[in-house]
């Protein structure tokens, strides 16, 4: 802890931030980054934006790491900036696996992540670069968005492949949102102009509460016709009905908004029909 302590210091004295000041998300992001580049120099970490960077290991793994709990941690309590960045130092060191490349994998803490073809696409073909070749743990949601499973510890994000043993297969996805329900604070739903409805649980998975069935099934969601969402980042899902069409034009207007960003998924909207979400045509 001393010597991580030392890094820590001699990081933000090189970004220029006396002790005395908090640190900007931006400069955290930059102090959290540089310590885990010097924990673990054989990975390469991107900074993405503000308080969000990935970490590529050498053995071909990789991990997200979110650090909006953690900056709202240290906006509470900035003594506690060491421990802070310590707790994402472990996590990554966990999910970059043992000497032989094999992560521990916490079965309680899998959780469902919806992503966009592009995004898996890629991700995939870079993991069947590897030495061996290494397969994604997902299954189709719809025709633009697809379901993969990860590890979260501590906001890092690992998303799993066929080296992980995940248990049956066939399970997983009770699994997982089992997981996902336990982790997440109460779903919320505020009504919005043209009514449209708001959907948030803790800003950060939002858009795989479509594999929720239960709440699309029950009577939670009143709209005019069928269930439509527009999920055009991770952390945004709006929904209003099939037959209201000022609500259809706002879905589009945030859709278009939020999926260029960083955690953009797509504009596409879905409609909820025979217990799942399929492409909306509209008519």
């Amino acid at each position: 802890m001393k010597l991580l302590a030392a890094i820590i210091g001699a990081i933000v004295f090189a970004a220029g931030v006396a002790r005395a000041e908090n640190l900007t998300p931006r400069s955290f992001t930059e102090v959290v980054a540089r310590a885990v580049t010097a924990a673990i120099p054989s990975a390469k970490v991107t900074v993405n934006e503000d308080l969000q960077f990935v970490v590529r290991y050498a053995n071909g793994a990789s991990a997200t790491s979110n650090l909006a709990k953690a900056y709202k941690s240290y906006e509470r309590e900035p003594q506690t900036l060491d421990d802070l960045v310590h707790a994402q130092i472990t996590a990554l060191q966990e999910a970059g696996g043992d000497a032989n490349g094999l992560p521990k994998l916490d079965r309680s803490r899998i959780i469902p992540v919806i992503k966009d073809r592009q995004w898996f696409e890629q991700t995939q073909r870079r993991g069947r670069e590897q030495t061996p070749p290494q397969e994604l743990v997902a299954e189709p949601l719809n025709s633009e968005l697809v379901v993969v499973y990860a590890e979260e510890r501590l906001g890092t994000l690992r998303v799993l492949s066929t080296r992980d043993d995940v248990g049956d297969r066939a399970r997983l996805r009770d699994l997982a949102l089992a997981n996902l329900s336990r982790m997440l604070p109460k779903i919320e739903i505020r009504a919005g102009a043209d009514s449209i409805l708001l959907i948030s649980a803790g800003g950060d998975f939002e858009a795989s509460l479509l594999l929720a069935d239960k709440l699309w099934s029950s009577d939670q969601i009143k709209v005019d016709g069928d269930i439509v969402a527009a999920v055009p980042a991770k952390d945004v899902l709006i929904v209003t009905g099939s037959h209201n069409a000022p609500g259809l034009a706002r879905l589009r207007a945030a859709a278009a908004r939020f999926a260029p960003g960083p955690d953009g998924l797509t504009t596409t909207l879905f409609v909820y029909r025979y217990g799942k979400f399929v492409k909306f045509e509209a008519n």
